[in-house]
């Protein structure tokens, strides 16, 4: 692939992947979205004890099964590859915010 196309695909697979996170935030966080974006992860954490970057590598570990499950076998499940690979980056988004925020709050 040319570097060219690879911007291309970098910024269309990009935009699709933060519209993708924008969508599914309004569900996970059940009205809360415009508030906390960590909503979800800390109610299910205060819920099962844990802390909400516990929560959040259970989610995380469950895509990167499937991405591995896919370099082993080319195989594609319940979700294509693509989708997991979204989620795998908004994943990460979103840890990068809890260490911001938890930064933040130690500190403060």
């Amino acid at each position: 692939m040319k570097a060219i196309e690879f911007k291309k695909l970098r910024e269309e697979f990009l935009d699709a992947t933060i519209k993708l996170s924008d969508e599914k935030r309004i569900e996970y966080t059940e009205g809360h979205h415009n508030e906390n974006v960590l909503w979800n992860f800390e109610k299910i954490g205060e819920t099962l004890g844990l802390l909400p970057m516990q929560v959040l590598s259970v989610y995380m570990q469950k895509h990167i099964s499937s991405v591995f499950n896919y370099l082993k076998d080319g195989k594609e499940y319940s979700e294509s590859i693509e989708s997991r690979i979204s989620d795998l980056i908004n994943y990460l988004l979103l840890l990068l915010c809890m260490i911001q925020t938890y930064k933040k709050k130690r500190e403060g």
